[in-house]
């Protein structure tokens, strides 16, 4: 699959434009606004450098990474779709449910596939303990999800700016890495939840904001954390039934290295594999009509939906 990259930010360089080489695809080309990153970037993984997204989109390619910053996804999405190409887009979806819901729809009338950046979905923990460990139709009574680190300095340049602006981030820390627990969370159940509510802090600076996002289900309780400079947590994914506790430690990460304990015992280690590379992999599966793991349009729309129900929680009660 020839893939065109909108967006060349650290996660794309770092890691999507390896994984789309290394899952045996073919970068065609990039465009960004910044000419001399891109051209730089583009020699480094010689393809060819568009000076303009139209231009790109007017090419011979099949898909577009769309790894902009959170406020460009919908309009870089949108654009894609339109000229009827499948598009990999990275999380948050969306800023607004009613753009998410309107790419989903675009991409149903343009015939093309719609999928979104949540790699842990390929984690082989998540399969395992699906598979493996739940009983079919066990019911979950609570489960948590917790990413957090240290706050690391960001040097603030004109690529990375947007993130200290509210209106264009969206949110605090939860639309760095809390987005993907929280997609985590709900794939064990596939629905919206009945509820939700939340908590942040501090308030004055976006993306170091602290955040706590609460959800019940018909059957069971969730909780999301997320935090860039909160310390004594570590990435787990837990979950308890009515007679274990499963817990998955340092499940939330950008590589792995994750332990699988039942009632404190270990039982199994996951340290091999790039799940950047499978997500594109499976992206390409799910492009050719094949049964994938990657995450869909409407499993982005719910993501899009909670985080909006959890800032408008906020709202109400601040």
């Amino acid at each position: 699959m020839r893939f065109g990259i909108v967006g060349i930010g650290n996660h794309a360089i770092s890691r999507m434009m390896p994984a789309i080489l290394e899952s045996g695809n073919e970068i065609s080309g990039i465009t960004t606004a910044n000419k001399e990153k891109g051209a730089i970037t583009a020699e480094k993984f010689s393809c060819k450098y568009y000076s303009t997204y139209g231009e790109m989109l007017s090419d011979d390619i099949d898909a577009v990474y769309v790894g902009s910053p959170n406020f460009m996804h919908y309009e870089h999405a949108r654009k894609a779709l339109n000229h009827s190409k499948h598009v990999l887009l990275e999380k948050q979806m969306t800023l607004r449910s009613a753009d998410a819901k309107e790419l989903i729809s675009l991409a149903t009338e343009r015939k093309v596939k719609l999928g979104i950046g949540f790699h842990l979905r390929m984690h082989p923990a998540l399969e395992y303990i699906r598979g493996e460990l739940l009983k079919p139709n066990e019911d979950i009574i609570y489960e948590s999800g917790i990413w957090t680190h240290l706050s690391i300095p960001r040097e603030q340049t004109a690529d990375s700016k947007w993130w200290n602006e509210p209106d264009k981030v969206g949110g605090g820390s939860v639309m760095g890495t809390g987005v993907h627990v929280i997609d985590t969370l709900i794939s064990f159940h596939n629905r919206f939840p009945r509820k939700v509510t939340s908590f942040r802090m501090p308030e004055e600076k976006i993306i170091d904001e602290s955040m706590v996002v609460n959800m019940q289900f018909e059957k069971g309780f969730a909780t999301a954390l997320s935090s860039r400079q909160m310390e004594g947590f570590s990435n787990d994914l837990t979950l308890l039934t009515s007679d274990r506790k499963i817990r998955c430690k340092n499940f939330f990460g950008t590589t792995l290295n994750a332990t699988i304990e039942i009632n404190d015992e270990t039982t199994k280690e996951f340290k091999t594999g790039n799940l950047y590379a499978e997500e594109v992999a499976e992206f390409e599966k799910y492009t050719r009509g094949e049964k994938s793991k990657i995450a869909t349009g409407n499993d982005g729309y719910r993501v899009v939906r909670i985080v909006e129900e959890a800032q408008r929680f906020i709202s109400m009660v601040r």
